[in-house]
């Protein structure tokens, strides 16, 4: 959305003024004063807030935590310690941005490790001085990126609480920095010198503090037993109900003081007045592609004014400014780019600018795809269910997909301990799983398109009725990682839809008839249209929950509960649906083909959750009785990932299936044939008058394909007159189409051959659309309108 005239500038300036407003507003509630030696010093004294969340609007914390003022005291709880969520996140002061400054907390609970940070240049780099109880330590340390590396540290007795720990930070290059803690027990100390290049810079000042959910996961070495312990306690309902009793509340309760600090005040002092904290770009992502580009998003760690930027290639030698506005709910924002070359990748950037700074984010591989019918290759990865990061990520980075399709169960955020249970919790997991280091090779380069299952919704087996108490798992979703129920996309010879199978599930304990459904009436409906109206000779369903390999009877899916909705379906694409179907499943923990002369399905799940898991713990001749199950080609326990290969070849459409093993082997391997239908062209010629056209030499025509390639249009004027005719061509033109649509195109027709207009007798245009498709056989489409003198 570029910038027009007056009104552009108009919106720009109150957008900035806005921003500018929102850099004082964000001071109140903190006591500002100044020294007589030239500093600044900002109390934020907790006691002259109410109780409630959040800690005003001077406070952010991007990542997973929850800010709470209880008792004229602000907490901080850290909700995760499961990879790759950050287990110390920071509560920084906004607009307080210093080189020199000095950080005091006076603390009333240290909880297993409390913290004082300067110098926040990033959601991960500061400088912080930790109370460590656990280790009995007051260290120095220094946060860049996923390191944490302790400069200094000293043994200390380790109060509980009522204890004051300060930091301070000056120089540059290096950087002197003294931390010191003060309680009942005595007094420590502990300096040191530093000149990490990132850290040289003004930073934001703060506090943190550590989560123990009891279960960690630091990833991403790979765990065996239900891939991570966390699983068993928070990700089943068994374990609910054990967490809900009275010996579970106790655990939480020593979670909970375990991961909480809790603060009287934070003071902060700075050599001379602060400066505005820029925005910094959390993760950017490549989302569900569209025709001739891709949804994109943006999380930020403060709100921003969001400018996106195209460019063919990573130097972005010529950009091109492509969308812009606010963020929104968490931070996040979202546009679709449309109009760049299919087939070829281009390379995407975001600005945020706030506050009068400016910060750029990380440059994206953007891949269009081909357009619908087109005969080039296309690559998709389709996978679900993951617990931990390990090699056969590795193994999906080197085959290179152009998009990676996770339906469902991403690293399971209802297991990431009791405290990230909430709005804000959620909101955090989502923002570092996007920045996950184990998927940033995938993410840097595919568009990436996700859809939740029922722990991405907050509890095992989510349907309609437990969404409504889980809100958590609702909104931070739609804002980071994408809303609406369903996608669609074309890839070249595929069509795909991606399907939500949760939101509006009907209770799987209702009787299995007609009404029961795992997709709602309008996702239903779209689905069944969409199908019939795709002239593609592959259908892709990517369906989280299986469709012919029977499991897990209480939770319900196709196969097993809801097979009235299934039988429908598979009705519909029998009688109304052209080419071929595959449905790439998951949800189940094992892996499994089903292949018989009409109906297939891969189910590629789980992505990496190691034996032993759930279904072999639980069930150990699962795999063995899947294995001898009529229409069955392969079952196995270990990690898969599915990969679908699309491309033409000559006047047939090639679909290829494999099956990638946790060990980077193929497992199993299927190929599909299909005749690619003639092309569907249409064209037609508009009423216009005589007069108008002889005088305004333009003609206008509408014309239709249902894939992407050229069409020549080629229009004659035919006059007859006293039983003779005679032709003259008045126009040709060659009209190109990235996707499927219709054109209306204007026809320019040149002054000599115009003059045929105004020769007597009866006359009349004739189009004629000629396409000529990769299988080498034109197709020929005419239209004829007659031109009538007067008009």
């Amino acid at each position: 959305m570029a910038d027009g005239g007056a009104d552009g500038l108009r919106r720009r300036d109150l957008l900035q003024a806005g921003l500018a407003a929102g850099a004082g507003l964000a001071l109140a509630g903190i006591d500002v004063a100044q020294g007589e030696d030239g500093t600044t010093v900002r109390r934020a004294a907790f006691g002259a807030l109410a109780d409630g969340e959040g800690w005003g609007a001077a406070w952010a914390c991007p990542g997973v935590a929850n800010l709470r003022v209880r008792g004229s005291a602000g907490v901080l709880e850290a909700g995760s310690d499961v990879f790759p969520d950050d287990p110390r996140p920071v509560a920084f002061l906004v607009d307080c941005r210093a080189l020199d400054a000095t950080v005091r907390a006076d603390v009333a609970r240290a909880g297993s490790m409390v913290g004082v940070v300067v110098r926040r240049t990033g959601p991960r780099a500061f400088y912080a001085a930790v109370l460590d109880r656990e280790r009995a330590v007051l260290a120095i340390v220094r946060r860049s990126d996923s390191a944490w590396d302790v400069l200094a540290q000293t043994p200390v007795l380790a109060p509980a609480g009522d204890l004051q720990l300060e930091l301070r930070a000056a120089g540059a290059s290096p950087t002197t920095l003294a931390a010191s803690l003060t309680s009942s027990l005595g007094r420590a100390g502990v300096e040191v010198r530093d000149g990490h290049p990132p850290l040289q810079a003004p930073g934001d000042p703060g506090v943190l503090a550590q989560a123990r959910t009891l279960f960690p996961s630091a990833g991403p070495a790979v765990l065996p037993a239900l891939g991570n312990l966390h699983l068993l306690p928070y990700g089943v309902q068994e374990g609910a109900v054990v967490l809900e009793s009275p010996g579970g509340q106790v655990l939480v309760g020593q979670i909970r003081e375990a991961s909480s600090a809790t603060f009287r005040e934070v003071a902060v002092t700075t050599a001379g007045p602060p400066q505005p904290t820029p925005a910094s770009v959390v993760a950017a992502t490549t989302g569900v592609p569209a025709r001739g580009g891709a949804r994109l998003h943006v999380a930020s760690d403060l709100p921003a004014e969001v400018v996106l930027e195209v460019a063919d290639g990573p130097d972005f030698a010529h950009p091109r400014r492509v969308a812009a506005g606010p963020t929104g709910p968490f931070e996040a924002f979202t546009a679709t780019v449309r109009g760049l070359p299919a087939g070829r990748a281009a390379h995407w950037r975001a600005t945020l600018r706030r506050a009068g700074t400016t910060s750029q984010g990380p440059v994206r591989r953007l891949p269009v795809l081909p357009g619908s019918g087109s005969p080039d290759r296309a690559r998709l990865a389709v996978a679900s269910c993951a617990a931990q990061f390990g090699p056969i990520f590795d193994h999906l980075a080197r085959e290179r997909p152009d998009v990676l399709v996770w339906q469902g169960d991403l690293n399971y955020p209802d297991t990431h301990g009791p405290l990230a249970q909430t709005t804000t919790g959620y909101a955090g997991i989502w923002r570092d799983f996007l920045a996950n280091p184990r998927l940033a090779p995938l993410l840097e380069r595919s568009a990436f398109v996700a859809v939740r299952d029922d722990h991405d919704y907050a509890a095992q087996d989510s349907n309609a009725q437990t969404i409504a108490r889980t809100p958590w798992g609702v909104a931070p979703w739609d804002a980071l990682m994408g809303d609406g129920l369903g996608h669609r996309f074309s890839a070249g010879l595929a069509d795909v839809w991606v399907l939500d199978q949760r939101r509006h599930k009907s209770d799987p304990t209702l009787p299995d008839r007609p009404g029961k459904t795992l997709l709602g009436p309008e996702q239903w409906a779209w689905l069944l249209e969409g199908l019939a109206a795709s002239t593609a000779p592959f259908k892709v369903i990517c369906s989280p929950c299986t469709v012919f390999m029977p499991f897990n009877a209480r939770d319900g899916n196709w196969a097993t509960g809801f097979t009235a909705e299934r039988d429908a379906l598979l009705e519909h694409l029998d009688r109304r649906v052209s080419g071929r179907t595959v449905f790439v499943t998951g949800d189940t923990h094992l892996t499994g083909v089903f292949d018989d002369d009409r109906r297939f399905e891969v189910r590629a799940a789980p992505l990496d959750i190691p034996v032993p898991n759930d279904v072999t713990l639980s069930d150990p001749l699962a795999g063995r009785r899947l294995r001898a199950t009529p229409g069955v080609a392969y079952a196995d326990e270990r990690g898969h990932v599915a990969l679908l290969d699309v491309r033409g070849d000559g006047d047939t459409a090639v679909l290829e299936v494999r099956l990638l093993r946790q060990d980077g082997q193929v497992a199993h391997r299927r190929t599909f044939r299909e005749p690619i239908p003639d092309p569907d062209l249409r064209v037609a010629v508009p009423r216009t008058g005589l007069r108008a056209l002889r005088e305004g030499r333009r003609l206008r025509v509408d014309v239709a394909l249902d894939r992407p390639g050229r069409v020549r249009v080629r229009v004659t004027l035919e006059r007859l007159r006293g039983g003779r005719r005679a032709l003259t061509r008045l126009a040709d033109r060659l009209v190109g189409f990235d996707g499927a649509g219709r054109r209306r195109v204007t026809l320019v027709l040149p002054r000599r051959r115009a003059l045929a207009l105004g020769r007597p007798g009866r006359l009349r245009l004739r189009v004629l659309a000629r396409h000529r498709p990769p299988s080498g056989r034109a197709v020929l489409r005419r239209a004829r309108r007659t031109l009538r003198r007067g008009g």
